[in-house]
């Protein structure tokens, strides 16, 4: 009876006690994404420094991180459709933050790079099965908003990483920044697996359970296949200028003549934007206007990006650019998976945001490097920024598309475009 409750509650829009307490979970790994982003950003300098090499050194290792990312979402993320989606997520976090443990001792850029990779899979993974968790969890009318707002725990990360690096790099130098990031996913762990419920039980029967392949064949069925093709490709190019920003910005900063305090605190700006940016566009796509809100955020993105390039004098000039910027490369990002998440049946959720996360990392692993190659051209650091007024635009022309990728079928409920 009370199972029967729990559901008609659920159709009504009510979620209880206990559910709410799962989003609450899930939001928190999502935070360990967002700190994570922008840890290796706050620590390169002093890396840099302590191995006494060029900060361009570890271009590998913000980029390796990124690598691990794509193979976690795509690899590890559709077994929670297999096996379950709590134990995968605990899987996840364990791996994760024992990797960043590990990251700990590294002796030079090289090493860095390998902990990061292996760091990456267990974080790669751990976003996917959250967002899967919260729309099993969420009633279909209000379901992208909360997938938003849990998804929204990225923002608050990053913005956290830049407040208290600062002080964890006095207390024990860059190693501060790597203990703190992981003993936080093993303690989140341990409460995961009282705190959260099996959203979606694996099936008992292997003869019953479709293989990987088969899923991710299953995610260009003629009902899905251009929207998948959508995701994929916007998310490779938000997450292209979105890490390529935050892997950099801090050292740009810094390049530019600002303190590394200063510069880590005015990095974290970008996620106050980018909780504005994801609510905005969260609330549009549940009325019907996705493709409006997008168009919003990206647009302004591409001002902010083509102001820093003129290297304004003013620093509360650059606090404005920094909330104007992150409004979109981060406020866009962090919609995109929620947005993923219903335009698949449950079956296929965990699969289709995986692989549409696990694509864009892919591509988002470019962007690191791209900056890092534009570093060592002739550019001034705040024409580096302004280069990322490319991929912007892009995104900008290429959401026009999304109309067409959904009428193109019909296989599942989706939010109008």
């Amino acid at each position: 009876m009370s199972d029967a409750k729990s559901l008609a509650d659920q159709g009504r829009g009510v979620l209880t006690a206990a559910q709410w307490g799962a989003i609450v979970l899930c939001g928190l790994a999502v935070v360990l994404d967002g700190y994570d982003a922008q840890m290796l950003a706050m620590a390169i300098p002093s890396m840099a420094a302590e191995f006494h090499v060029a900060p361009t050194a570890f271009a590998a290792a913000a980029s390796g991180s990124l690598a691990g990312m794509a193979l976690g979402a795509m690899g590890l993320s559709p077994l929670a459709d297999k096996f379950g989606r709590r134990p995968m997520l605990i899987v996840s976090l364990l791996l994760f933050g024992l990797a960043t443990l590990a990251g700990m001792q590294s002796g030079g850029p090289l090493e860095t790079a390998v902990w990061r990779v292996v760091a990456g899979c267990g974080l790669g993974a751990t976003v996917p099965i959250t967002i899967a968790i919260t729309a099993d969890l969420a009633p279909a009318g209000r379901r992208v908003r909360l997938v938003t707002i849990m998804a929204s725990g990225f923002a608050i990360g990053a913005a956290s990483s830049g407040q208290i690096a600062p002080f964890l790099s006095a207390w024990w130098g860059w190693r501060g920044l790597f203990g703190y990031g992981g003993i936080l996913p093993l303690v989140l762990a341990v409460v995961c697996f009282w705190g959260i419920p099996e959203s979606r039980p694996g099936r008992a029967d292997p003869r019953e359970t479709p293989q990987v392949a088969a899923r991710v064949s299953a995610l260009f069925a003629p009902g899905y296949r251009y929207r998948t093709l959508f995701m994929w490709c916007l998310t490779s190019i938000n997450l292209f200028a979105n890490y390529g920003l935050a892997s950099w910005l801090p050292t740009l900063l810094v390049q530019n003549g600002w303190s590394l305090a200063a510069a880590s605190r005015v990095t974290s700006l970008l996620a106050i934007g980018g909780l504005t940016g994801c609510y905005l566009v969260s609330g549009l796509a549940d009325r019907g206007r996705t493709v409006v809100a997008l168009m919003a955020v990206y647009f302004t993105t591409a001002v902010g990006l083509a102001v820093c390039a003129t290297n304004p004098p003013s620093m509360w000039v650059w606090v404005v650019l920094m909330v104007l910027i992150g409004f979109g490369t981060i406020g866009a990002s962090l919609t995109l998976a929620p947005l993923a998440s219903t335009y698949y049946p449950p079956e296929l959720r965990s699969t289709g945001v995986g692989w549409a996360n696990g694509v864009g990392r892919a591509g988002s692993f470019f962007g690191p490097l791209a900056l890092a190659w534009l570093m060592h051209q002739s550019l001034t650091p705040t024409r580096v920024l302004g280069a990322l007024v490319v991929p912007i635009v892009l995104c900008l022309l290429f959401v026009t598309l999304l109309p067409a990728a959904l009428r193109a079928g019909s296989g599942s409920r989706e939010v109008q475009a």
